[in-house]
């Protein structure tokens, strides 16, 4: 199970709103970028045949998403493709080493901004197996985030709402037991930011996670 984190943290949600620079300047600054996938077949590639077929590859399936509708911004892994300006590049980089400061971790995970009718398929990155913080800023709550409960089996459906959304769990690998793989998709009718960033094993063992959890849910 994926827990909902509340964000009560005053810095952190400062820090958070700077990412909405993405969706202020989207018009412009976008161009810049080239839709992941083109975003075709969103129905499909959300839906449960194709969640079947990923699950069923078993390690087959390399983790990634086949498949989406997003513009990135994490500059040293960009999907899409597209050439982002300098001035986007100092701006992501200058809100994402302010966060990682106050949240204490070295990795983001991923930078992306869904427009409406965005999505991302259905993966389980069991590549970068990873506890993870997901940070889901939605224009309107018109999303969703879904994934399948590796221990009871049910698809659990975690609906966006208006503003910021914490998300953190586990994300197994393929040398795990299988309950521990998150099999996950997203979708969206409004503009939406994911952030997200990881903590690894070793950092895990020192709990270096439940602590920043404590943080973000601090007053």
């Amino acid at each position: 199970m994926l827990d909902i984190i509340p964000i009560n943290n005053s810095e952190i949600l400062e820090t958070l709103n700077k990412f909405l620079w993405f969706y202020d300047e989207r018009e412009k600054d976008i161009t810049q970028c080239e839709l992941f996938n083109e975003g075709k077949d969103r129905d499909y590639f959300t839906g449960d045949k194709h969640r079947d077929s990923i699950m069923s590859r078993g390690s087959i399936h390399d983790g990634f998403p086949e498949a989406g509708k997003f513009y990135s911004f994490k500059t040293d892994n960009k999907p899409t493709g597209g050439s982002l300006t300098r001035k986007t590049i100092q701006y992501y980089t200058t809100i994402n080493e302010e966060l990682q400061v106050k949240l204490c971790t070295k990795h983001n995970a991923l930078c992306v901004l869904y427009p409406p009718e965005g999505y991302i398929s259905w993966h389980n990155n069991a590549n970068a197996s990873a506890y993870v913080l997901i940070f889901t800023w939605s224009e309107t709550g018109d999303g969703y985030f879904k994934y399948i409960d590796g221990y009871s089996g049910d698809e659990i459906v975690v609906p966006d709402k208006k503003g910021w959304q914490c998300k953190a769990g586990y994300f197994g690998a393929y040398n795990e037991e299988p309950e521990k793989l998150v099999y996950h998709t997203a979708s969206t009718d409004s503009w939406r930011i994911t952030v997200s960033y990881i903590f690894n094993r070793k950092e895990m063992s020192l709990g270096l996670q439940e602590d920043v959890i404590e943080e973000i849910k601090s007053k």
